[in-house]
């Protein structure tokens, strides 16, 4: 069994704390990315969990042994960094077996299992060839060979695809779901691209500031985010926001000098100003007047399939909507933006989300 579980996990550098008590249970066989901004602590996580950085305080349990005190090597754990590190001087077959005859393998276990994680990730043919004479995306699979080999209990990913180029990035994506759903071992991966955690997750962990702010499907984090931290964060472009004015129940407000929009959200007491969130693919474009505001269209990315229109609204920031590929609004352009009721998000003055009175109600 390869579960892994995170008992109030905390990490200080003297005075410094960087990890505040993560809790977190990994089931069996399940792929887990924790992502976040730089310097929210997920490679560190990472880190404690292979017993490369010690912990502070808390329980890193691995198929049911607590590991605080057990030596990398011997927790079951195999780990890809974001550099390739590899042997020059070894062809792909030396660098993949290299772990089991530093261990002591018997020559035909090696043989073995060097050859069935080259089949499995396509570098039969790639045995006898130094890294030099590599791409970057066969090298990265060789230094994920090296970790199959030794037929761990946990993969532990940090941020392997980091180093190549954004067409490798995605071909990697799809291999390492692959490997996934082959080995359906359980694996933890650590990335700052929110794009790569939607791609490759079972589930998601958000953290920020050493601590988790969601833990969920990517599908839940996307239509049903907590806060408004997680909301701006998944997603691509990101969800846009709006200063707004409550009345009624607190669930109706005003924006840039809206009619009343009731926003579908369950009532509830909150002091301060309120944030209205849609994403950008939920905005209507009609005519001026006709919808919830107007607003002058800034630029207009054309990207073939689809385009982006990014908006003028003062200081709110960036404001985009994702159109069809086939859009003909243009620069300067004056047009109505229509904010579908069922696809609002409503955040309180610290950021918490208002809940929706139907979880199944959001344009999907």
């Amino acid at each position: 069994m390869s579960e892994l579980t995170l008992q109030d996990v905390r990490k200080s550098y003297g005075e410094a704390k960087v990890i505040h008590g993560v809790d977190l249970a990994v089931k069996d066989g399940e792929f887990v990315v924790f992502v976040g901004p730089s310097g929210c602590g997920k490679s560190t996580l990472l880190r404690m969990i292979a017993g490369l950085e010690s912990i502070t305080g808390g329980d890193v349990v691995i198929g049911g042994e607590q590991v605080n005190d057990i030596a990398p090597a011997d927790r079951g754990i195999a780990m890809v960094f974001q550099s390739y590190a590899l042997y020059p001087h070894k062809d792909v077959y030396g660098n993949m077996a290299f772990a089991l005859r530093h261990a002591g393998e018997d020559k035909a276990v090696i043989d073995e299992r060097v050859r069935k994680a080259a089949d499995i990730l396509g570098l039969q043919d790639l045995l006898k060839r130094r890294p030099k004479e590599l791409s970057g995306g066969q090298r990265q699979r060789v230094a994920i060979g090296r970790a199959i080999v030794r037929d761990p209990e946990i993969f532990l990913f940090d941020e392997p695809l980091s180093n190549l180029d954004a067409a490798l990035r995605v071909q990697m994506r799809v291999e390492i779901l692959r490997l996934h759903q082959r080995l359906k071992t359980t694996m933890v991966y650590v990335t700052h691209d929110q794009v790569e955690a939607m791609t490759l997750a079972d589930r998601i962990v958000v953290l920020r500031d050493g601590r988790i702010e969601q833990v969920g499907t990517p599908l839940e984090l996307y239509h049903h985010p907590e806060n408004r931290f997680v909301a701006g964060f998944i997603g691509s472009p990101k969800m846009n926001f709006l200063s707004a004015e409550r009345s009624g129940d607190g669930t109706t407000v005003t924006t840039h000098g809206s009619a009343p929009i009731e926003v579908p959200v369950q009532p509830r007491d909150t002091e301060g100003a309120v944030t209205l969130g849609i994403r950008p693919e939920h905005v209507g474009l009609v005519a001026p007047g006709a919808g919830d505001l107007d607003a002058r269209i800034l630029v207009a990315e054309r990207l073939g399939g689809e385009t982006f229109l990014h908006f003028d609204l003062g200081d709110e920031g960036d404001f985009v909507v994702k159109a069809d590929g086939a859009a003909t609004h243009e620069s300067g352009e004056t047009v109505g933006l229509s904010f579908p009721p069922q696809a609002l998000h409503l955040f309180d003055a610290q950021g918490a989300a208002f809940a929706p009175r139907d979880r199944n109600a959001l344009i999907g």
